[in-house]
């Protein structure tokens, strides 16, 4: 399993009143992480245009631990904590270390593969399936028919 680690530094933008990161910018990030993740184990923006699929979100939670200032470096990784059969549905965990390898947060997206061509959930490529294959599981993985309540 190949373990996936992107290193960000927060910046002004990211910050809010109370001069921590805004919620959002976890979910941004992790966004992010995931994106370069894919690229980075061959699985392109060109790729998703070339198949007409794209990932819709279901359900995502953010679980916050520490605060996280202006300036610090977060490393965010990937797992994942779910998957159905055909690996249409699947669910990510990922964690938003501070630089002293404290945990600052948990994000979790519950989502499936979307068929852009016919608006409905499809399964995925063979490519992106083997990118999935190669991700680290969560300790509590889960393989099922349906790794998250969304209705097709």
């Amino acid at each position: 399993m190949n373990n996936f680690c992107k290193s960000v530094e927060v910046r002004w933008a990211d910050i809010d009143a109370n001069q921590h990161m805004r919620h959002s910018v976890y979910a941004d990030l992790c966004t992010h992480a995931r994106i370069e993740w894919l690229a980075e184990n061959g699985f392109t923006f060109a790729d998703f245009a070339a198949h007409a699929i794209g990932p819709v979100l279901f359900k995502e939670q953010t679980e916050y631990f520490r605060e996280v200032t202006l300036g610090e470096r977060l490393d965010i990784d990937v797992t994942l904590a779910a998957i159905s059969a055909d690996g249409r549905r699947w669910c990510i965990r990922q964690h938003l270390y501070k630089s002293d390898q404290v945990l600052a947060a948990r994000h979790e997206v519950h989502g499936a593969w979307l068929d852009l061509k016919h608006r409905r959930l499809a399964s995925p490529p063979p490519e992106l399936l083997a990118v999935f294959d190669a991700l680290p599981r969560t300790e509590d993985f889960q393989r099922s028919d349906s790794p998250n309540s969304a209705s097709e």
